[in-house]
C-alpha cells in the first residue's frame, strides 16, 4: 500500500537541518531571545523561537508550493524564473 502523505513539518525540519549543518561548519550560532534559558551543553545553532519561526516559515512556503502544484505543473530544476 502506498503512503500518499506529505508531512510538511518534517520536510521543513529537514530543510532547516541543512542550514544548521552549514552554520555548524562555519561555527555560526544565530541569537535567540531564549538564549538565557539554554542549557550550557546545548550547542544548537538555531534555538528557541528563532528556530520555530524559521520552521513555521519554511513549512508555509512548502504548503504554498504544494498548493500551486497539479498534474499539469512543469517543474523546472536548476534555473531561476527571473521573477525572484
Amino acid at each position: 500500500m502506498k503512503d500518499n502523505k506529505v508531512y510538511t513539518h518534517d520536510e521543513a525540519a529537514m530543510i532547516i537541518e541543512m542550514f544548521e549543518h552549514v552554520l555548524d561548519e562555519n561555527d555560526i550560532t544565530i541569537p535567540s531571545p531564549e538564549d538565557d534559558e539554554r542549557e550550557a551543553d546545548n550547542a544548537a545553532r538555531l534555538y528557541g523561537s528563532t528556530y520555530y519561526e524559521l520552521l513555521d516559515n519554511v513549512e508555509v512556503a512548502l504548503i504554498n508550493l504544494l498548493n500551486k502544484h497539479n498534474a499539469e505543473t512543469d517543474v523546472i530544476r536548476g534555473l531561476f524564473s527571473g521573477t525572484v
